[in-house]
């Protein structure tokens, strides 16, 4: 309920009013109410109790005992949740006068409260007004209003479904079973379809079919990255012994190290050739003839001072030994 009808506007006027909106309300002498479902049952049980038609007259009339002529008439209500108690109104051909020309536009109701929890516990009478004491009061053709936002929503529904304003309740029909198409497709992770190497539009049968595909291989074969990791260790270990080699034979130097590490990877056959075509550049000695010869000449000059004051030749030490 937002808006009421300009003035002199033509209309039909709708059959139910909300008069008591759901929840919390207040007057404009700061008492407040509450309209919920359990008030909804004293509100009724009051109406079935007094068994008579609530009327609607003009300004308060019916109040003051004196002549009161009836706007309209409450037939019949009701309790819609979320909305509030609302009321079938029969409206008197002036009243409707007045509300079709916009020169009446709210209603102002007198009704009683439950002291002891503040619900709205039933109704006197309803008055139209333009100065109703219930704060923010929606006009009684609120809900033409509610209708007119109700068909501005479905223009920008229709925009958002790429359809004009002159569509067709089928085509709006078609165009939201399209969008609820496209939202329940099967979407496939991204990592899945990568390692299973299919296209990433496939849908969830072909990437059953890949799986089983993939448990039907012989036993005993690895995966691709399996392959490439062990090849990946072969050629490092490798070019590890070849780089090895190489130093031992004095063809590179320790600062070569990381360089023919990289070299003899990326093209073992090329650095097989280099290494045999090499000089060498670190003079290599075995460190085994190198401690024998010191052992000998250490051992000799001893062997012979002591061979002297025996009196053995050096000629027998060399023949049986130190």
């Amino acid at each position: 309920m937002i808006a009421a009808l300009a003035a002199g506007g033509e209309t039909e006027l709708p059959e139910w009013y909300v008069v008591f909106s759901s929840g919390k309300g207040e007057l404009a002498d700061g008492v407040s109410y509450t309209v919920d479902e359990q008030a909804w049952e004293m509100f009724r049980a009051a109406i079935e109790r007094r068994g008579v038609e609530i009327v609607i007259d003009y300004e308060h009339q019916a109040l003051s005992g004196n002549k009161a002529p009836a706007a309209g008439w409450c037939r019949q209500w009701r309790w819609t949740p979320g909305v509030g108690i609302e009321a079938r109104i029969d409206w008197t051909e002036e009243a409707a006068g007045y509300l079709k020309s916009g020169e009446y536009r709210y209603f102002s109701p007198v009704f009683y409260i439950n002291k002891s929890d503040g619900r709205l516990a039933g109704a006197h009478s309803l008055a139209l007004t333009n100065t109703p004491k219930t704060n923010h009061l929606k006009p009684l053709l609120a809900k033409l209003g509610a209708q007119q936002q109700e068909e501005a929503m479905l223009k920008k529904l229709l925009a958002k479904l790429g359809l004009g304003e002159d569509a067709t309740e089928e085509q709006a029909l078609s165009a939201i079973d399209g969008l609820r198409q496209t939202t329940e497709k099967e979407v496939i992770p991204e990592a899945v379809v990568a390692a299973l190497g299919i296209e990433g539009t496939a849908d969830a049968s072909t990437v059953v079919a890949s799986i089983h595909a993939l448990k039907q291989a012989p036993k005993g074969m690895v995966s691709k990255a399996e392959f490439d990791a062990l090849q990946a260790r072969i050629t490092e270990r490798d070019a590890a012994e070849a780089v090895a080699g190489a130093m031992a034979a004095g063809k590179i130097t320790p600062d070569q190290k990381d360089w023919a590490m990289a070299y003899a990877k990326a093209d073992p056959n090329g650095f097989a050739t280099f290494v045999a075509k090499a000089a060498v550049v670190v003079p290599i000695q075995p460190l085994g003839d190198q401690k024998k010869k010191a052992d000998d000449a250490e051992i000799g000059a001893a062997t012979l001072q002591v061979a002297k004051l025996m009196g053995v030749a050096e000629e027998d030490i060399k023949k049986y030994g130190a």
